[in-house]
């Protein structure tokens, strides 16, 4: 009697155990899909301009909420790896998002601050595959426009260094282009490219060149330019009973056409079998371009992500700088003054040009409306110029201005 009430408490203890642990794998699942978390923004108020304040507020809070549930999806999945329902290292897992958001209340703290508190739905998945995040995101990052200028050399053509030029769109353009389109990215027109754009500098940007892609981007209102090369090749020693294995490499540097820096890159390979050596190659240079424009749009989310939640760099050119005392006092007043500025790293000082890079949470749009809002103690700020990723500005001392 003893011994089957002990076999039944056994029983029942891992009963309880598998229990305890099949919840806990749950919990964890239901945090890698969704989460709904509370958080708060806060920002300031600049020359009454309250709407500008409750717009910030609100991406503060999104940031807050992002934080929160990546701190809470760690903390589970600490907890379940001790029990070794986790095989791979989920702790360096790291994207999380807004899918949506509920404002629950808003309202002026002091005449000066904004305060938002939201509902909001995190989204712990991979962004990529989730189109309306990509929406939310590229709305974030003020929609960019994006260019292709992709270099193509299929098996059986002649080819120089200007044949980019002598085609409307080569193949792999045209693939990169329709999996941008449907993932919600404004794409420039190829073809409006080309008419526009000089030999020497479309080959220029084909090698390597990643100022005058910049600048080909920058004359045609692209934010983003991609540039490329594409080859395809027959594949020697393969018996494919009258079929031509046709073989294609795709690499790609994605570039910031306002800094010109470089925030992606990616090369990938394809092969694909047809009787018709150039068809073949056509396909498989699409096939390389359609998994090249996977990663491309996975590693630019990613960047967009990190810059978003975390901290982006702005570049600030300032001009007529009168003395090295000026900018160094202008960079105190930086850190001092405009709220979400984690760094200010001066990079060049020549014939009264300062070359500045803010690392800011936010934007260039927020960082700019702040700068001509705020009243400095010495100086007054006037935008030049302005784009995504960068801000030119004239410091303006208060004896001057009436």
């Amino acid at each position: 009697m003893k011994k089957n009430i002990r076999n039944n408490l056994k029983f029942l203890s891992i009963i309880l155990v598998l229990f305890f642990i099949i919840a806990l794998h749950t919990n964890v699942h239901s945090q890698m899909g969704t989460s709904n978390v509370q958080a708060t923004g806060v920002a300031t108020v600049f020359a009454g301009d309250q709407a500008l304040a409750r717009d910030q507020a609100i991406d503060d809070a999104l940031r807050n909420a992002v934080e929160q549930g990546l701190g809470t999806f760690v903390q589970s999945s600490t907890l379940v790896e001790n029990y070794q329902l986790v095989s791979d290292n989920i702790l360096t897992w790291s994207n999380g998002y807004v899918k949506t958001y509920t404002i629950v209340s808003e309202r002026l703290t002091d005449p000066t601050s904004y305060e938002v508190v939201i509902d909001a739905q995190l989204e712990l998945s991979n962004l990529q595959n989730d189109w309306n995040s990509i929406q939310n995101l590229l709305s974030k990052m003020q929609n960019p426009r994006i260019l292709f200028i992709i270099d193509e050399q299929n098996i059986g053509q002649s080819y120089n260094k200007y044949h980019f030029l002598s085609v409307d769109m080569t193949a792999a353009e045209g693939a990169l282009m329709n999996k941008f389109l449907n993932k919600g990215f404004d794409v420039i027109d190829a073809a409006t490219m080309r008419e526009n754009v000089r030999r020497e500098q479309a080959y220029a940007a084909l090698t390597g060149n990643s100022r005058v892609a910049a600048q080909i981007g920058k004359n045609l209102g692209a934010e983003i330019i991609v540039t490329g090369k594409a080859v395809a090749k027959v594949a020697t020693g393969i018996n494919l009973g009258g079929m031509k294995s046709c073989q294609a490499n795709l690499t790609a540097r994605v570039v910031k056409a306002d800094v010109a820096s470089v925030i992606a890159t990616s090369s990938q390979h394809a092969a694909y079998p047809h009787i018709d050596e150039v068809t073949g190659g056509t396909k498989a240079i699409e096939k390389a371009a359609n998994k090249l424009a996977d990663d491309l749009m996975n590693k630019i989310a990613k960047k967009w992500q990190d810059e978003f939640y975390n901290a982006t760099t702005v570049k600030v050119l300032v001009k007529d700088v009168e003395s090295f005392t000026e900018i160094n006092n202008f960079k105190s007043s930086l850190k001092f003054y405009v709220r979400g500025i984690k760094d200010v790293y001066q990079r060049n000082f020549s014939a009264g040009l300062a070359e500045l890079d803010v690392k800011i949470t936010g934007n260039a749009d927020q960082l700019a409306r702040e700068l001509e809002r705020k009243e400095f103690d010495k100086f007054d700020i006037k935008i030049l110029e302005y784009s995504l990723n960068r801000i030119v500005l004239k410091l303006i001392p208060r004896e001057m201005t009436n």
